[in-house]
């Protein structure tokens, strides 16, 4: 089975004690969750759009990330067979590495990654996965770059990035490798933040293009969003082994 990347107030109120006695107030509730600034995500230069300005900005950015949610869309082509998929869903992200992405079209599945292991329920079936998230990383391309919310400008150190300004898309290609560089990443960036709304992922043959819609930027989210409980009438595979993603 193979992931491919291509991603939820208490009122006190006096007690009056019995008799005479003085009311008793209740220990005041704590405050509310509050949400990180998203004001490092504007863009809002009028100058020309060049690499080292959206570079720059990509650092603003993860430095100011701690979590995001979105909806999205995925479509899958693999160019010599004429095999292709489509999968919408939503996805919530959490620093450092959680994870949790919910398909809802065409089948139901569940992927949870709590930063040490990725869980996957594909529902219809009633069938969990678990495997090490290091090893879905290091297996499949498309969920390393799913975890990379958050920390973009460290990840395109390892490619070379050149800018299609026209089309406010970066292109990316891995600096290591002649193999390797059949791989290219290009990311259509959103004007007002250049958070990239739109991502393609060239493998080989395989093509994975991602949508992001309605992303929020620091939303709260709580830590149990990002921890999976199999359900106990479920078919577990545990400590699965993921094939190798081969170009």
């Amino acid at each position: 089975m193979r992931l491919t990347g291509l991603l939820l107030v208490a009122l006190a109120s006096p007690v009056l004690a019995a008799g005479k006695k003085a009311a008793k107030a209740l220990p005041a509730p704590p405050p509310p969750a509050v949400a990180a600034s998203t004001a490092a995500f504007a863009w809002s230069s009028t100058g020309p759009l060049t690499t080292d300005a959206v570079l720059a900005h990509f650092a603003q950015m993860d430095a100011a990330m701690v979590s995001l949610k979105a909806r999205f869309t995925q479509s899958l082509t693999m160019a010599e067979t004429g095999v292709t998929s489509r999968v919408e869903g939503t996805v919530a992200f959490k620093k450092p590495e959680r994870l949790r992405i919910e398909h809802l079209v065409p089948e139901r599945q569940t992927v949870v990654a709590d930063g040490k292991d990725i869980w996957i329920h594909r529902v219809g079936r009633n069938q969990v996965v678990q495997s090490a998230l290091a090893d879905w990383k290091k297996a499949d391309p498309a969920v390393s770059n799913l975890m990379e919310f958050g920390s973009y400008s460290r990840m395109l150190k390892s490619y070379d990035v050149s800018l299609d300004s026209a089309a406010a898309t970066l292109v990316l290609v891995p600096k290591a490798g002649e193999s390797a560089r059949s791989l290219v990443l290009r990311m259509t960036l959103d004007p007002a933040t250049l958070f990239p709304s739109a991502t393609e992922l060239r493998v080989g043959s395989l093509s994975v293009r991602t949508e992001f819609l309605d992303a929020v930027f620091n939303p709260v989210l709580e830590d149990s969003l990002f921890v999976f409980t199999p359900p106990a009438d479920a078919d577990v595979f545990r400590d699965f082994k993921p094939p190798r993603f081969e170009q």
